[in-house]
């Protein structure tokens, strides 16, 4: 299944990465959308690439059907994150504790300026190859990503909005 979501927000490119980098933008996400993130590991490549191992843990009940086909209670996902600032693109993988052969998912975050800020542009791809139930856990895993993705964006504006009231 294809994902493709895109948000405008009130500032630099540049202001809006720091933000998505804050521990308190995560602190936010994980209390208004049940996803956790960790940090696994951490490093800068030459060129200024920036690697990021991220643990995602989400914090709600799944659904029985996917508890069954998963054999676990919480839905869990390490992302590994290639971060390129100057091009404003992040590159994102993710690899799952189970399925590992039938679960493909991975996509690009892209910053952009526009005229009034800039402009987030993500796109995907999640592909279950299971008999009967794959397409259906697709399905139920990205309506959970574009909602968490909006709430991010919600998160984010204001964030923003509170750093430029504190600048004034």
């Amino acid at each position: 299944m294809k994902l493709k979501m895109i948000n405008e927000f009130d500032c630099t490119p540049e202001m809006l990465w720091e933000i998505f980098e804050d521990p308190e933008f995560d602190r936010r996400l994980e209390e208004e959308t049940g996803v956790r993130r960790e940090v696994l590991e951490a490093r800068t490549e030459e060129g200024g690439v920036e690697i990021k191992k991220l643990r995602c843990i989400s914090l709600r009940e799944m659904p029985a059907v996917m508890k069954k086909v998963l054999g676990t209670e919480q839905f869990e996902f390490e992302q590994d994150n290639r971060l390129d600032r100057k091009e404003g693109l992040l590159e994102w993988t993710v690899v799952t504790p189970f399925l590992t052969d039938r679960v493909d998912a991975g996509g690009t975050t892209r910053v952009e300026k526009t005229k009034s800020g800039s402009k987030r542009i993500v796109t995907g791809e999640i592909v279950i190859r299971l008999p009967v139930v794959g397409k259906k856990m697709e399905g139920k895993l990205a309506g959970n990503i574009e909602e968490s993705y909006k709430k991010a964006a919600e998160i984010a504006r204001k964030m923003i909005k509170e750093r430029v009231e504190a600048a004034v």
